[in-house]
C-alpha cells in the first residue's frame, strides 16, 4: 500500500472514531435557564467514549456503572465555575448553556472540544469524552454595568495625584480600611468607553486585601473609606494606574474608569499582623539619610544596632511609587538574610538597614541611583524610585 493510500485510510479511521458533539437531557430541571457569564455548581461524571453503550445506560440507570476518569459525587464537592467564559472545556461551555437547576445532561464531546492532543490523568491524548452533568446551583445573572453617556457630568471629587471619585451610592455597612479583605464587583473601561474587564463577566466578585499592594494605587486610595453596599466610580490617571506599561487590553498611558460595588469588607486581624501595607508617604516624618536616601522609622526596636559585617535578617516588602508591589518576603513566609557591607543587595538597603535595632521597622524611599539605576531589574523599570518596608529581626 502506498504512503498516500495509507494516510487516507488512517484519516478515514480517525474521522470514523471521532464522536460528534451531542447534548441530551436525561432529567428535566426547573427555574430559569442558565446563560453565559453565570456562576454555577455542577456534579458530574466523566468517561472515555470508547464504551458509549455502557455510558448511555449508566446515564439513565443508577444500577449500571461505567468506568470513569472523574466523579465529583465521590468527593461530595460540586465543581464551581463561570459558564461560557473559557474556564472549562469548550464542550462544557457550549453544552451546559440553557440548563435549569436539577437538570441532568449527557454530553458527547469530541477531543477537539475537550483536551485535544494533551493528556491528563486518566485521559489519553486525542480522547473523545462523555459526561453526565447535573446542575445543582446557579447564581442569579448579574446586570452588566454601563459606561456613562456623559462621563464629564458625574459629580467627581478630586482626590489629588490624578485620582477622582464619584459616589453613586453611599453604603451603610462596615467601612473599608487597610488590612481588610474586600469583595467587590467592578467593571473597567478606557476613557473612550471601551470595556477591558469586569468581575460580572465571571459571575463572582473580586477578592483582594486592602493595602497589600496587589491593586493599582488608584484602587488602594480610591476604595479606602468605602462602606459595604456602596457604589463608587473611580477616574484613574496613568500615574495611579498602569503608567507607561501596557497591561492586557489596556494601552500604555491610559486613563481608566471603574465602577466598583463594595460587596463586603471584613477585618482579618491575623492576616493584617503579618502584612506590610503600602504607606501614605505624604504623612510620614522622614529623615534624610546618606546619598539621597530618605527613611522613616514606623516602629521602634531595641538591642544592638545592625552594622557592617553582620548577617542581617529582615522581612521586607517593595513597591514602586504607584503602589505596585514587586516583591515581599512575607508573601513567601520566609525572612531574607544578607551580609551588611558585602555588596550583595542594592545600595539603598546597605545604607537603610545600617543602624537598625532588632524589632525596628523602617520605610525606605530609594532613588534610582541607590536602587536599580537606569537599567531596572525584572518588573522594575529603569529610573524607578522604590519604596520598601523593612523590619530588622536581628543578626543571624
Amino acid at each position: 500500500m502506498s504512503k498516500l493510500k495509507f494516510f487516507i485510510v488512517l484519516l478515514a479511521c480517525s474521522v470514523a472514531f471521532a464522536v460528534p458533539f451531542k447534548v441530551e437531557t436525561v432529567k428535566d430541571g426547573s427555574g430559569e435557564p442558565i446563560r453565559a457569564g453565570q456562576l454555577i455548581k455542577v456534579h458530574y461524571k466523566g468517561y472515555l467514549a470508547v464504551d458509549s453503550a455502557t455510558v448511555n445506560k449508566a446515564a439513565t440507570d443508577s444500577t449500571v456503572e461505567a468506568p470513569y476518569f472523574a466523579n465529583s459525587y465521590y468527593s461530595e464537592q460540586p465543581l464551581e465555575f463561570t459558564v461560557g467564559v473559557g474556564q472549562v472545556i469548550e464542550g462544557w461551555d457550549k453544552g451546559l448553556v440553557g440548563m435549569k437547576v436539577g437538570e441532568v445532561r449527557k454530553l458527547s464531546v469530541p477531543s477537539v472540544m475537550a483536551y485535544g492532543d494533551n493528556s491528563l490523568e486518566g485521559i489519553p491524548p486525542n480522547s473523545d469524552l462523555m459526561f453526565v452533568v447535573e446542575l445543582v446551583h446557579a447564581e442569579k445573572p448579574l446586570e452588566a454595568d454601563k459606561f456613562p453617556a456623559d462621563i464629564e457630568k458625574l459629580k467627581w471629587r478630586d482626590m489629588g495625584r490624578g485620582l477622582k471619585v464619584y459616589d453613586e451610592k453611599a453604603g451603610n455597612g462596615k467601612q473599608n480600611v487597610a488590612g481588610n479583605v474586600i469583595k467587590v464587583h467592578y467593571t473597567g473601561w478606557l476613557l473612550s468607553g471601551r470595556k477591558f474587564g469586569s468581575s460580572k463577566d465571571l459571575g463572582k466578585p473580586l477578592e483582594a486585601v486592602m493595602g497589600a499592594g496587589k491593586m493599582i494605587k488608584g484602587w488602594e486610595t480610591g476604595l479606602e473609606g468605602m462602606r459595604e453596599g456602596g457604589v463608587r466610580w473611580l477616574r484613574v490617571s496613568p500615574a495611579m494606574g498602569y503608567g507607561a506599561t501596557a497591561f492586557s487590553m489596556i494601552p500604555p498611558n491610559s486613563t481608566l474608569v471603574f465602577r466598583v460595588e463594595m460587596v463586603s469588607s471584613d477585618v482579618d486581624p491575623e492576616l493584617a499582623k503579618h502584612m506590610d501595607f503600602f504607606p501614605d508617604t505624604t504623612l510620614l516624618k522622614y529623615e534624610n539619610g546618606p546619598e539621597g536616601l530618605r527613611y522613616a522609622v514606623v516602629k521602634q526596636g531595641e538591642g544592638e544596632p545592625a552594622c557592617s559585617g553582620h548577617r542581617a535578617i529582615v522581612h521586607y516588602t517593595g513597591w514602586m511609587v504607584n503602589g505596585y508591589k514587586f516583591d515581599s518576603s512575607r508573601d513567601r513566609g520566609q525572612p531574607f538574610a544578607f551580609e551588611l557591607g558585602a555588596g550583595n543587595v542594592i545600595r539603598g538597603w546597605e545604607l537603610g538597614v545600617q543602624g537598625m535595632l532588632p524589632g525596628e521597622k523602617r520605610i525606605l524611599v530609594v532613588p534610582p541611583g541607590l536602587g536599580y539605576g537606569s537599567r531596572g531589574a525584572g518588573p522594575i523599570p529603569g529610573g524607578a524610585t522604590l519604596i520598601f518596608a523593612v523590619e530588622y529581626l536581628g543578626e543571624d
